[in-house]
């Protein structure tokens, strides 16, 4: 059980980070370079995707991974939903990532972590599921 929690911490983390990014500018500790620059990548035409930033779907991302992930620990049902849940956090951080890299041509240090912490719920997910 101890793993499901860590999967929700994890989780909680990415949420808090994702609000940060949806609501507050990005500090100055995140203007490295020109290819490490927050500001860049979050001024950019990509930065909202139907209207809203993209950082408010990480804030739903991860708000349905915590109770998820919670929930999964012993219904079957919750657990499938994780597995697809998970697919399309994996399929969203990888089109970030190109984005990022290939579209704007810099990298967001905050949004890096947003990500590694989607790769952190995945694996403290299924290795908790895999020792129920």
């Amino acid at each position: 059980m101890k793993l499901f929690y860590a999967a929700a911490a994890a989780s909680t983390a990415g949420m808090v980070l994702s609000i940060y990014l949806t609501l507050l500018p990005p500090p100055q500790f995140c203007e490295i370079s020109s290819f490490l620059s927050c500001e860049t990548v979050l001024s950019s035409p990509y930065a909202y995707f139907l209207g809203l930033p993209t950082a408010a779907y990480g804030v739903v991302w991860f708000a349905v991974a915590s109770s998820g992930v919670l929930l999964a620990a012993d219904r079957k049902a919750v657990a499938k939903f994780m597995t697809i849940w998970s697919f399309f956090g994996v399929a969203a951080v990888a089109v970030l990532v190109y984005v990022e890299f290939f579209l704007i041509g810099s990298l967001c240090i905050l949004c890096t972590v947003a990500h590694v912490l989607v790769f952190a719920v995945i694996a403290f997910y299924f290795y908790a599921k895999s020792r129920t």
